[in-house]
């Protein structure tokens, strides 16, 4: 064992990666051997995306580091440029805190940005969530990238793990552990009803969803399944009550916002918050009838509260489905339809597919035996058994 604190940087961009991070950080806040320090990038430190750097400071924890991408405009050349300030100010944070392993999570660019910075600094990376598929959006390559810029992976599912192994990586450094969203659920009080309803500031209907849409970034129309989902609920009038979530900080996701809010601004069973907060987002599922949209929560979380999902266009494709879960494509009566079928599903036997709630323990005993984390630097690249045949070759 270590004779001294292993020292981990952690990087979280956003609302939602801080919702898998809080609990693996938090076990390691409380072992002494871990030293950690949490820096905040990205829609955190964005005020349109409802300052979700104090759902951080909420969890009693100080940022040690905050790096500014300047988000401004949602054009593909802003979010570029954007990602080349990450690139710079991670490179400063990384060279001022010296971290012994830098720990990151999923498929953003502010995420990428970080692990380059990692990278040059020589500083080994942990990445959690790799090896998943989302065929739809540009955070599929992005994740993929990740993969062979970290040195140790802990992906979600076997399925995944089989993928990082394809990809040439150590299948001693891969470990299935589960998605860390479940053990959040575990850890979260759900409010009384009325309650819940109250600090959102709706009156609950006969019939609730929870809606969160990011563009499909991969699409020549980015915003078009947002288009027909916002038409879709509007066939159902004001008997349905509507919790709208913001964006993601990709290209034309304050654009989809906009859409959303005017959207919101002409009905009154409906609602808008650019962040819930990991708490009051679980409240959210727990209260309503369904998950509506096309963020990865839907295939995550929603499955084990034992809510339906109804999956909107291409963006999660490839990814693990429970059963609860119906893809449709971004067509307004399509999207009725499998809201309808959604309203009528009994998911009380569902499992999830993402493990049981007890990931986070397992990350947390596999990094508490690293004595040399600098050993890690060195990979080389293993060939999957399948390939070493040749029977990948057809010439």
């Amino acid at each position: 064992m270590r004779a001294d604190p292993l020292k981990l940087m952690v990087v979280t961009g956003s609302r939602a990666d801080w919702g898998y991070l809080s609990v693996p950080v938090g076990l390691m806040r409380q072992d002494s051997a871990f030293d950690i320090s949490i820096v905040a990038t990205g829609q955190h430190l964005d005020p349109r995306s409802g300052g979700t750097i104090s759902d951080i400071e909420r969890d009693g924890i100080a940022v040690a580091a905050r790096v500014d991408m300047g988000l401004g405009d949602d054009s593909p050349l802003a979010v570029t440029r954007s990602m080349a300030q990450g690139l710079s100010g991670m490179a400063e944070v990384v060279n001022r805190l010296a971290p012994g392993l830098m720990f990151i999570l999923g498929d953003r660019y502010e995420v990428l940005a970080a692990a380059s910075a990692a990278l040059i600094a020589r500083i080994p990376v942990v990445h959690l969530g790799g090896g998943d598929v989302s065929e739809g959006a540009i955070d599929d390559a992005i994740r993929h990238a990740l993969t062979k810029l970290s040195h140790l992976h802990f992906p979600t599912s076997a399925e995944a793990a089989a993928r990082i192994v394809q990809m040439g990586e150590d299948p001693a450094r891969v470990h299935s552990v589960g998605s860390t969203g479940l053990d959040r659920l575990l850890k979260v009080l759900i409010q009384p009803r009325d309650a819940f309803f109250a600090s959102i500031g709706v009156v609950s209907r006969a019939r609730n969803l929870l809606v969160t849409m990011h563009p499909a970034t991969l699409s020549a129309n980015p915003l078009g399944d947002a288009e027909a989902l916002l038409s879709a609920l509007a066939q159902f009038g004001e008997e349905m009550g509507l919790i709208f979530t913001g964006s993601n900080a990709d290209a034309q996701g304050q654009a989809l916002t906009d859409k959303v809010k005017q959207f919101v601004s002409t009905r009154s069973n409906a609602t808008f918050h650019a962040s819930l907060g990991t708490e009051r987002y679980i409240n959210a599922m727990a209260h309503c009838d369904a998950v509506v949209g096309n963020s990865s929560s839907g295939l995550y979380e929603a499955p084990s509260m034992k809510r339906p999902t109804v999956n909107v266009g291409s963006r999660q494709d490839g990814r693990l489905k429970a059963k609860s879960v119906i893809d449709c494509a971004g067509d307004p009566q399509a999207i009725r339809t499998a809201i309808e079928t959604a309203l009528n599903l009994d998911c009380s036997t569902v499992i999830s597919p993402y493990g049981d709630g007890r990931a986070s323990e397992r990350i947390v005993d596999i990094l508490r035996m690293i004595e040399h984390p600098e050993a890690l630097l060195h990979k080389r690249f293993h060939t999957p058994a399948r390939l070493q045949d040749g029977r990948h070759d057809r010439t």
